[in-house]
């Protein structure tokens, strides 16, 4: 039987496990973008220097750590709701504020060159982006760059155990106003915001889920998130029961070479 009341909206816990999904998650992310952090047409100003940059629901901060090591001479700040950072290891240029981002970012207008933000699909109602988009813009400065980083929860040739798993999920989300295939509406709701000089650019790469070392790696992230937000007792099912369903998913992603899209959507401020 499937639950879902007084379940709170964000599913993801705040442990080394997600870490670890988080940090897999990035390095998987950089590889199929073909060791590009960002696409985004800022290479030449990075290297140069002095950046300000802005990650926003950064998580364990893979993307800002090998960002901040990358570029030493600009300023990286990462915000995330939990606090995942080994600040052992954290550069001397990165920061990080521990905030909800839907409550509004802690920064005055205009303050940073380059926005970035990834993998939020499953965990902002559709109704959250385009406030978030706008504040977001809000703290870019004038001629500066925002990127969106978004897998699309539709997964292609899948078979019939792993689309029951998936519509189960797309269930649980919806309830809560969460929709996973958001990639679609994030254009616009760019557009919307009135803020752009330059037309929104989208690019498009895949993850396979099956095969070789990466599609190893993606399907052990594919699994460990749904094992961690407990899909089992969402579909009233044992944990056995559901480790015996993503070994009959795992045989299936190889047969039919189940893969998702993956998409960067940037664009820039107007000048003001």
């Amino acid at each position: 039987m499937e639950k879902c009341e007084n379940e709170p909206d964000y599913l993801f816990p705040n442990s080394a496990d997600e870490a670890n999904r988080l940090r897999m998650q990035h390095h998987v992310s950089k590889f199929i973008w073909k060791g590009n952090n960002f696409n985004t047409p800022l290479k030449k100003k990075f290297k140069a220097g002095g950046l300000r940059v802005l990650d926003v629901g950064c998580g364990s901060g893979g993307w800002l750590f090998d960002m901040s090591c990358e570029y030493s001479n600009c300023t990286f700040v990462g915000v995330d709701i939990s606090i995942m950072f080994n600040e052992e290891l954290r550069p001397k240029n990165l920061g990080f504020i521990q905030c909800n981002a839907l409550h509004g970012l802690p920064f005055f207008d205009n303050t940073f060159d380059f926005v970035f933000q990834e993998n939020m699909f499953m965990a902002w109602k559709e109704s959250d982006w385009p406030i978030i988009i706008k504040d977001m813009l809000r703290c870019v400065k004038s001629n500066g760059w925002i990127e969106l980083m978004e897998g699309a929860y539709d997964f292609k040739n899948v078979g019939p155990t792993m689309k029951r798993l998936l519509d189960a999920t797309k269930k649980r989300f919806i309830s809560k106003g969460i929709n996973l295939n958001i990639k679609p509406c994030l254009k616009g709701f760019l557009e919307a915001t009135g803020e752009l000089e330059s037309e929104v650019i989208i690019n498009e790469t895949i993850a396979p889920l099956w095969g070789s070392n990466l599609g190893a790696v993606a399907f052990k992230i594919f699994r460990n998130a749904h094992t961690c937000i407990g899909m089992n007792e969402y579909m009233g099912i044992s944990q056995s029961s559901f480790e015996e369903m993503f070994d009959i998913i795992a045989k299936e992603v190889e047969v039919n070479q189940t893969y998702v899209k993956v998409h960067r959507i940037y664009a820039q401020k107007k000048k003001k």
